[in-house]
């Protein structure tokens, strides 16, 4: 039946605030689903998309929850909405040029939803079917909190992916970044004052040379405590702004499964590492991305490529990033990498290379992108390109007590097998460097064995950058060993069928393929 009630208006109440609820389980809220009856980009014929907040928007703005690619043209931007309204759901009509069908009839303003309607945007366009699950099937809470999470980004934080963006995540990376540059800067200085020092006693006889090294120390010292002053204050700004954001994202990872610092995974969780590579040029650093690391009970420490390899480090939006890499590819002299990685029980790992003659063990080739002009002299653009099976690095560090690992069973696992990922998603875990703690995240194999790019396939994963390069654990024989490095790296995709060849994948390396 036709009805008019309150003119809607897209609201953070009906989308994160209802999804938060969703989220935590909430007593008695019910979802529906939408079965969608043609194939489009984002959605195939027969796929039952479930909702689980309390309005959402239908059409082709990325915005929209329920989103259609431009090969339909009579389906508008904002075409329509579905909005909870007490315990029914209605439909709502958005779009002014271009109309909503509902069981055959055109909507004009809005309509309530029975079970079983059919729901059409514009004349030919594509089909949905509106189901509501009955008895304790239709309940929010029957949905995994895996799944439930997954529902909750795409459906209550799309319509606000820049503000959350903006506002949130940033602010993640901010502090971890800002302890990684910290940890450089503060460590560079301090080897500074430390080379001044060593001077000064060796130049006493030169009293001219030695006050002069002496006036050097004293505004090196002073630098450093205007330095630590700055980051003080940074990390307290940082920090107030980003508290409750990163406090809320990090118990929704840690809810998935147990805690990676105590129970099973202790152990496992003190040789997993957090690391970063600072790019220095002209003594000064223009990069410091991070990633994951694991020490294996052979010695070797384990990361991905991409976390460790320079000539992967190149965004073709940033001008400073073409600049290094044609730098490096002229002359890697005269760029320093400075690898460091940090465990949570305070074991630090440390290499300064240049990126000909990195300390890592790696399969690539460097692949020519493109000749670029600086200060008008040519210049070659060049990446690292490699397979999603050989995104892994090694290094020696011969140390003993790390985590025992299973390269046979990584190569074969069976379906459904449960996986523990553990790592330090966009720096979480990482605030401080003194006391780093993984993440620990959930997955399963989604098909038997390997898929065709030799990598192990998920079905589902709760990671995200900076995860990258970590342990990925089964349980065999009642213990927990690793069969894989996560890897979000496919530079070659679309060699294998990606259209976006930088697409984040969720795939797993087999640890037998490291070697």
């Amino acid at each position: 039946m036709a009805h008019s009630t309150q003119k809607y208006s897209r609201s953070l109440s009906g989308s994160i605030g209802a999804g938060m609820k969703s989220l935590m389980g909430g007593s008695g809220r019910r979802y529906y689903v939408l079965e969608h009856k043609v194939s489009s980009r984002y959605h195939k014929a027969g796929e039952n998309q479930k909702i689980i907040v309390d309005q959402i928007e239908l059409g082709r703005d990325p915005k929209c929850q329920v989103r259609f690619d431009e090969s339909f043209g009579t389906v508008s931007r904002r075409h329509a909405a579905i909005v909870k309204d007490g315990d029914n759901w209605k439909l709502v009509q958005l779009s002014k040029t271009n109309s909503t069908y509902l069981n055959g009839h055109k909507v004009d303003k809005e309509w309530y939803l029975q079970n079983g309607d059919e729901i059409q945007l514009s004349t030919n366009g594509p089909k949905m079917g509106f189901i509501v699950p009955e008895g304790e099937k239709g309940l929010v809470k029957s949905i995994g909190l895996t799944r439930r999470m997954s529902l909750f980004r795409q459906q209550a934080l799309r319509p606000y992916r820049r503000a959350i963006t903006s506002i949130s995540v940033i602010m993640i990376v901010a502090i971890g970044a800002l302890g990684t540059w910290n940890y450089i800067l503060r460590k560079d200085l301090g080897e500074h004052s430390v080379m001044l020092a060593q001077q000064i006693n060796a130049n006493k006889a030169n009293k001219a040379k030695s006050d002069s090294l002496a006036n050097e120390l004293v505004a090196n010292n002073a630098k450093m405590k205007d330095y630590e002053e700055k980051i003080a204050d940074m990390t307290k700004k940082v920090t107030a702004a980003n508290a409750r954001a990163a406090a809320a994202w990090r118990r929704a990872q840690q809810t998935t499964t147990v805690s990676a610092s105590s129970g099973e995974l202790s152990e496992a969780s003190r040789h997993t590492y957090f690391c970063f590579i600072g790019l220095f040029l002209d003594g000064k650093c223009v990069a410091a991305p991070s990633g994951t690391a694991f020490l294996l009970d052979d010695g070797r420490l384990i990361t991905a490529q991409h976390c460790v390899n320079p000539y992967d480090f190149l965004d073709p939006n940033d001008e400073s990033s073409l600049t290094l890499n044609a730098i490096m590819v002229q002359n890697p002299q005269a760029v320093t990498c400075k690898f460091v990685a940090i465990s949570p029980a305070g074991d630090k790992i440390e290499k300064t290379f240049t990126p000909d003659n990195s300390p890592f063990k790696m399969i690539y080739t460097l692949e020519t992108l493109k000749t670029i002009s600086i200060s008008g002299q040519p210049y070659v653009l060049k990446i690292a390109n490699y397979t999603s099976k050989n995104d892994w690095a090694v290094l020696n560090v011969g140390k003993t007590g790390g985590l025992a690992f299973d390269n046979a069973k990584s190569t074969s696992l069976p379906i459904n097998t449960h996986l523990n990922i553990l790592g330090y998603p966009k720096g979480v875990g990482a605030e401080n460097l003194n006391n780093v703690t993984p993440i620990n995240s959930e997955s399963s194999v989604a098909r038997e064995g390997l898929d065709t790019d030799g990598c192990i396939l998920l079905s589902n994963s709760e990671t995200d950058h900076g995860n990258s390069g970590g342990p990925v654990f089964a349980k065999i024989d009642n213990k927990f060993v690793v069969v894989g490095i996560l890897t979000g790296a496919n530079r070659l995709g679309s060699k294998s069928g990606s259209s976006n060849p930088g697409k984040w994948k969720d795939r797993v390396v087999p640890i037998a393929n490291v070697r």
